[in-house]
Formats: structure tokens, C-alpha cells, sequence
């Protein structure tokens, strides 16, 4: 997938050289004998056996016998026996299309593709699991921009909704999921927010810093103390798959036109960060984006505002500080950079613990009367 998506700037030379040298050396795995036998044996996964095939294949590196061999399972009474999530079947759409172009009817698409892309993601409380189902499907939908299909909303909402995730996961320090989701913007072909381009940065920096982008189980105290096999072993087993996702945000960023520098003005110059940011430094974590802030020029931070206010209501959220969530929601309407996803997930958040403390109240009355009448 990192070659596929790295094709897209074949032009330049260098590119194509490297693509063309881990093909080869990746062309004995994708065909051995026991892709071919899964292929053979397991016709509901077919797909899921091909696909390294399937992207050497598009590379112009063709196997006519293994394409034999996929069209036989396919053909097979077991091909479709497997329950696959949304974001899953989404996948094996791509490798369809990937594989021979085919396209699916819009009804039929419409009815496979209940993925997480389709409805709003859930900002305030989603897993890893559910913004990875997020990332994915909207890498199967674009394609890389190989194959895209149509996207199931307007791209505005996915977008806003990929940066209140990428808000929190940069504030996790988790670069694997941040990286995922940055490539939102390149992949529907949208210019970089300012905040998009705020996270590439931070992402950069923090791989100049340690020599590679590390995945949310690096440790660098324990990489450290570490040498020669063991030090490798371990990066593998924590970093390989945030250096692939490293891999496939330069590429999908060089080959889009999209600005990756951070927006010099400010929209609105009413706008202003620094009553978020206090709010925010005085519940400080010592991320690695705050250092990356402090680069910024003050018209810079502004910018920033609603990236700001979002990290704010996700880390009050996170305490359960509900109180606090309505002062940043007061101050940020007043600030006017309220217009966000996470702001109004956060909104209903507390209309339904009103709700609650309401109803609960009211029992704890009827119980009382209840209690005195009987006595």
C-alpha cells in the first residue's frame, strides 16, 4: 500500500528507483506459495490474500496465473462467507477496484458502505478502534486518489470532525492515529487548515528529534539503553507501522497540491488565542506540540484558536470537569471559534447530564413524599 500510494509521485526519479527495488523484493512474499494456497483454501478471504498482489499488479509488475486463481475463488459459492465491518468491506471494494477498475452502482454502494465516514464520528468519548475505523475507510473511499469513489458526506463535515480527532490524538502524543487522520486533507483533495498544518509540523519535529516518528508504545528512556539487534527488535515491534504511516502522509502530501504551511493571517483578527491558551497551560502536559507553539508568531497562534479551544473541552472532558466545559463553551462562543464538532458534541453533552441531574432530582422528591406519606 506504501508503494501504491508512493506512484503517485513516480516522477520524480528517485521515487521510482525505490519503488521499483522493494517490488522485486517484495514480489516472491506477495505471490508465494502461501498467498496462493489462502487464495485456494479460503475463498471469503481471497481479497485479503491478493491484496499485495493486487498493488504490485497496478505497480505494472502483472501475474496472470495468480489473477487466475482470484477469479476461481471468486467465483466460488463460499466467496462471500465472512462477516466484515463497514470499513472492512470498504477495503475489499478498493482491491475490486485496484484489481480490474470495477465500479460499484450507486444504490448498491450506498446500501455496503455504512462505514465510519457516514454518520458524525463520536468526538467526546470514541476509541482507537473507532477513529482507526474513521481513518480507514476514508483511505478505502479516496483510494489514494488511485480510484476514489464519491464521498458519503459533504467533505467540510469529515473534515471538521477529522480535526477534533486529530486535536485530541496530538494531544495524546499519539502519532500513529494523528498521522492517520492528517491524511484526511491531502486524500480529498482540501487544503490544509491551519491546524492540519500545525499537526504536520509537530509530526516533523518530533521525527527530526528522535530519528523516526514514534508509535504510541516507543518508549525513548528504555530505546535509549538499548543496542544493535535489540534496539532494532524493539523499534520494529513499537515504530514500523507510524513509519508506514509517516510514508503515506509525505507521499499523499507531495503528490497533492495542498499548502502544507501554517496560514501566516488569521480569517477573523478578532480572533485571539491566548485566553484559550492560559486555560489550556494551566492543566499543562508538556506536549511536544506546545514546544512546537512556542515557535509561532503571535498572528500564527491566532490561527490556532479553534484548535486550541478544541484541545481545551477534550482535556476538561477527559477530567470530567463539566463545569469547566461550559466556561470554555461561554468563552468560546464569545471568541467566536465555538462553530466546531467537538464544540457542539460538548454542548448536547451537558444538555444531557442536565437532563439527568432534572430527572434525577425529581425522583429523589417523589421518593421523599413517598416515604413521608407512608409514615
Amino acid at each position: 500500500m506504501l508503494l501504491l500510494a508512493a506512484s503517485s509521485v513516480a516522477n520524480n526519479e528517485k521515487v521510482r528507483a525505490e519503488i521499483d527495488r522493494v517490488a522485486r523484493l517484495l514480489i516472491p512474499h506477495a505471490r508465494g506459495e502461501r498467498m496462493r494456497l489462502g487464495v485456494c483454501l479460503e475463498p471469503s478471504l481471497a481479497l485479503d490474500y491478493a491484496l499485495a498482489h493486487v498493488c504490485l499488479r497496478r505497480l505494472g509488475y502483472p501475474d496472470r496465473d495468480f489473477d487466475a486463481l482470484i477469479r476461481l475463488s471468486l467465483q466460488s459459492q463460499a466467496r462471500g462467507g465472512r462477516e466484515r465491518l463497514p470499513h472492512r468491506v470498504l477495503e475489499q471494494e478498493l482491491t475490486m477496484r485496484l484489481w480490474e477498475g470495477i465500479k460499484l452502482p450507486n444504490a448498491k454502494r450506498r446500501q455496503r458502505t455504512r462505514s465510519a465516514v457516514n454518520q458524525p464520528l463520536d468526538l467526546m468519548s470514541a476509541s482507537r478502534d473507532d477513529i482507526y475505523a474513521f481513518t480507514h475507510a476514508l483511505m478505502y473511499v479516496t483510494g489514494f486518489k488511485l480510484c476514489p469513489q464519491r464521498l458519503p458526506r459533504q467533505r467540510a463535515a469529515i473534515l471538521a470532525e477529522a480535526e477534533g480527532a486529530l486535536c485530541r490524538s496530538l494531544d495524546e502524543q499519539d502519532y500513529d492515529l494523528s498521522g492517520e487522520l492528517l491524511l484526511a486533507w491531502p486524500l480529498t483533495g482540501a487544503t490544509w487548515s491551519a491546524g492540519a498544518a500545525f499537526a504536520f509540523q509537530v509530526l516533523t519535529s518530533v521525527e527530526d528529534q528522535a530519528g523516526f516518528l514514534v508509535g504510541p508504545g516507543t518508549r525513548l528512556d528504555r530505546l535509549n539503553k538499548l543496542r544493535g539487534n535489540d534496539r532494532t527488535r524493539y523499534l520494529l515491534a513499537t515504530a514500523y507501522h507510524t513509519a508506514y504511516v509517516m510514508g503515506l502522509l509525505c507521499a499523499a502530501a507531495l503528490a497533492s497540491p495542498c499548502s502544507l504551511e501554517p496560514q501566516s493571517t488569521s480569517g477573523d483578527r478578532r480572533i485571539k488565542a491566548d485566553p484559550i491558551l492560559a486555560i489550556v497551560d494551566a492543566t499543562d502536559q508538556h506536549t511536544h506540540w506546545r514546544q512546537e507553539l512556542n515557535k509561532l508568531s503571535e498572528c500564527e497562534r491566532d490561527t490556532l484558536a479553534a484548535f486550541l479551544f478544541n484541545i481545551a473541552i477534550n482535556r476538561a472532558v477527559k477530567r470530567r470537569d463539566f463545569n469547566a466545559v461550559a466556561s470554555l463553551l461561554n468563552l468560546g462562543y464569545g471568541l467566536g471559534v465555538a462553530g466546531t464538532p467537538v464544540a457542539s458534541q460538548a454542548a448536547e453533552m451537558l444538555e444531557r447530564l442536565a437532563a439527568l441531574s432534572s430527572w434525577q432530582s425529581a425522583g429523589s422528591t417523589s421518593t421523599s413524599s413517598t416515604i413521608t406519606e407512608v409514615n
